[in-house]
């Protein structure tokens, strides 16, 4: 009789089920949509023969089979990534590596003093590097090795790459506080009328790719759809000049929300609600699958203080 060949992956699944009776945070835990794990269900059920779980008003629920089979299924799992990644638990305490991480300056702002401030705290030796790309560098730069994250809204990352939501967020208008013709709140016409100034991702301007993956093309894409307009008369690659020029001139800028626990300590500044409904994003981190499995990477990634972009929100 011959032994069916089993993919290793397909028990992670079974795992992730298990411990969430629930298809969607099963796969948020495992870093997959829902359709690939809808896929590694039905290959789970046509291995074993078995419907493994049925939906119940509250999630689904293991049958009979699952349930005699899920110890053996855990306690093998253990077993092999013991043999892979070694006996011990990762000790951060330990860690000497140099991590590099793929963000915008708006994530830097906003994401690395937390994560430097924790880090001091539970992985006093691990260092970081914090790397700006082209939007269409960060598909190579991580299947290479080159980069061991990704943060941001990226779209465009898919092929063997591993994403997990961090939060959602949404657009937020810049205004200066004594601005003369936009004072307690921002209309329709004045959003129009006013001469604004819009980040640009790096590259952008020799690669449309960047253009198709930015928070920026996904305002401008919107707002097309809306039939609004707006007189952009300045572009500028990196968020960090724009408070300064929004402080100082009477430009308005949209930007991310999260951005709100930086600009709320700058003087001399205002925000509003844009004044029409925008599709709200995903901020997301994304790993290559080369570095799935690395104890490290995994450690970065799964720690609660360090990944929380949105404590501040």
């Amino acid at each position: 009789m011959d032994t069916p060949k089993i993919d290793l992956n397909l028990m992670q699944v079974f795992g992730a089920l298990m411990h969430e009776n629930n298809l969607t945070r099963a796969g948020f835990r495992l870093g997959l949509s829902q359709p690939a794990m809808s896929h590694a269900l039905a290959k789970l059920r046509k291995l074993t023969g078995d419907p493994l779980f049925v939906r119940v008003p509250s999630g689904m629920e293991p049958t009979d089979f699952a349930l005699r089979i899920a110890p053996s299924v855990n306690e093998g799992l253990k077993l092999l990534i013991g043999a892979v990644e070694g006996d011990g638990p990762f000790e951060p305490s330990r860690c000497d590596r140099t991590f590099q991480i793929l963000m915008s300056d708006i994530g830097e702002l906003v994401y690395l003093p937390r994560l430097l401030n924790r880090l001091a705290q539970v992985a006093p030796k691990l260092d970081l590097r914090v790397t700006q790309l082209p939007r269409e560098a960060y598909q190579d730069a991580l299947a290479s090795g080159e980069a061991d994250l990704a943060i941001g809204f990226l779209p465009a990352l898919k092929t063997g790459v591993y994403q997990q939501r961090l939060f959602t967020d949404n657009h937020i208008c810049l205004v200066r506080s004594d601005h003369p013709s936009i004072k307690k709140g921002l209309s329709l016409t004045q959003f129009c009328s006013a001469s604004h100034v819009v980040i640009e991702p790096p590259g952008s301007r020799l690669s449309g790719h960047a253009i198709q993956t930015s928070t920026t093309s996904m305002l401008e894409r919107h707002l097309s759809a809306l039939g609004i307009t707006r007189r952009v008369v300045l572009r500028v690659p990196h968020f960090t000049v724009v408070p300064a020029i929004v402080q100082q001139t009477d430009l308005i800028t949209t930007l991310p929300s999260y951005v709100l626990s930086y600009i709320r300590n700058l003087p001399n500044l205002k925000t509003f609600k844009l004044p029409f409904d925008v599709p709200s994003y995903d901020i997301k981190q994304f790993w290559h699958e080369r570095k799935h499995k690395d104890p490290a990477n995994r450690w970065l990634r799964t720690d609660r203080k360090s990944t929380r972009l949105n404590s501040s929100h």
